[in-house]
């Protein structure tokens, strides 16, 4: 028993006209006699009789139509299951990121990606970088985006310098300038990242060059953690264009300003991914649409 068998069967039922099925099924008419009798002779007993120039279903038949049906609507769920997965809109895509991108960024991306229509569904989870690699490196994420560090042979990546500004609050002297330098912003209180991550230093290295004073009070693990204190009037804060994209059109703060800094600071953001097996076609084609706009955000701010 095949599939053009049962639709075939399901054809003739319903039009009760051989031709008719054949028409609909695209089958020519003696072919499609010669395989109702096949179907008839393997299950061993008729399924239609003629009558008044109609082809009536037999008892057997009727009872049988409604198990072909549920055959062949799973079977079109199933084709239609292989056309969206062809393009991407059909399975699920694993993404582990660290805080900054996973507020607007990249549900944005996935919202504009997947459309109202998709069963593609989404795993995105927050972690710190170390735990993100290990994750993509073993395979249970495709995709990660992190802080950059020491190249790996674990995975591919490709690195984005996010330029940063500075957040202060829209009272504070120095927010009538366009650019603010280690000069202008001298003694200041500033709201950082740890020691160890790279605009801290960078910040650090900048102030000292100047021979200003770099004062860092107030520390916090994610740059969106610091934006609270800098609408408190407790510091300012560098946030890099991923965040600042957050804040200035999805989020808005409005006793919040973004300046420019010179000398310019950027923050690397690492886009991994998996290389111990294929990307799935939604991953690959994600992937894609994250490396071009991050490119277009960096040449937007840069």
């Amino acid at each position: 028993m095949n599939v053009k068998q049962l639709r075939l069967f399901h054809e003739v039922l319903s039009t009760g006209k051989m031709s008719r099925a054949a028409e609909r099924l695209n089958f020519s008419q003696p072919a499609a006699s010669k395989m109702l009798g096949n179907l008839e002779e393997k299950v061993g007993y008729r399924l239609f009789f003629r009558q008044n120039g109609q082809l009536n279903p037999t008892p057997e038949a009727l009872y049988l139509h409604e198990e072909v049906m549920t055959i062949l609507r799973s079977l079109k769920r199933l084709e239609d299951s292989f056309e969206r997965a062809k393009y991407g809109q059909l399975g699920r895509l694993n993404i582990a990121s660290i805080l900054g991108p996973s507020y607007s960024f990249l549900p944005g991306i996935f919202d504009a990606y997947a459309g109202d229509n998709s069963q593609l569904k989404l795993n995105l989870q927050v972690h710190n970088s170390r735990t993100i690699r290990d994750s993509v490196a073993s395979g249970q994420f495709e995709l990660g985006l992190v802080d950059k560090s020491a190249p790996s042979s674990s995975y591919n990546s490709e690195v984005f310098d996010l330029p940063c500004f500075c957040a202060l609050h829209k009272n504070h002297p120095a927010a009538d300038n366009e650019v603010l330098s280690p000069e202008l912003l001298d003694g200041e209180v500033w709201i950082t990242l740890d020691p160890e991550h790279i605009t801290y230093q960078l910040l650090s290295n900048h102030y000292l060059a100047a021979g200003a004073k770099f004062i860092p009070k107030i520390e916090v693990n994610a740059t969106l953690h610091s934006l609270p204190f800098v609408q408190q009037m407790r510091g300012i804060a560098l946030v890099d264009v991923v965040n600042l994209y957050h804040f200035t059109n999805v989020y808005p703060m409005d006793q919040i300003v973004f300046r420019r800094f010179a000398p310019a600071i950027v923050e690397p953001l690492e886009l991994i991914s998996i290389n111990s097996r294929p990307l799935s076609k939604p991953a690959a084609e994600l992937k894609s649409i994250l490396t071009n706009e991050l490119e277009e955000l960096c040449r937007t701010y840069g």
